[in-house]
C-alpha cells in the first residue's frame, strides 16, 4: 500500500450508517472514474503535444516531470478510493442482511 492510500483508506467503515456508506461509495466511485478519465485525457494531450513544432523540448521536459510527479501518487489515491467504495458496498450489504433477520 502506498502512503497516500494508507491515509485515504477508511478502515472503520463498518461503524458508518447506511446513508453515510452510500455517500462514501458514490463519491469514491465517482472520484475513481474521474481520475482515471482525466489521466487518459492527460495522456492524449501529452502524446499530441509531441507533434507541435511550437512546443519546446524544455517545456516538454518540464511538463513531463510535473506529470511524473503527479502520476507517482495517483495509483495510491485511486486504490484508496476503490477500497473505500468496495468497503462501503460490503458494509451496506452486511447491514441489509442483518436487517432482514
Amino acid at each position: 500500500m502506498s502512503h497516500i492510500q494508507n491515509v485515504l483508506s477508511c478502515a472503520t467503515l463498518q461503524n458508518e450508517d447506511t446513508e453515510s456508506l452510500k455517500y462514501i461509495r458514490m463519491h469514491s466511485e465517482a472520484a475513481c472514474e474521474g481520475l482515471l478519465s482525466g489521466l487518459g485525457a492527460i495522456g492524449n494531450i501529452a502524446f499530441y503535444a509531441c507533434d507541435n513544432e511550437n512546443y519546446s523540448d524544455k517545456d516538454a521536459r518540464s511538463d513531463l516531470c510535473a506529470l511524473g510527479e503527479m502520476l507517482i501518487h495517483i495509483p495510491g489515491i485511486v486504490a484508496a478510493l476503490e477500497f473505500n467504495a468496495n468497503q462501503a458496498d460490503f458494509n451496506i450489504k452486511e447491514q441489509e442482511r442483518k436487517a432482514k433477520r
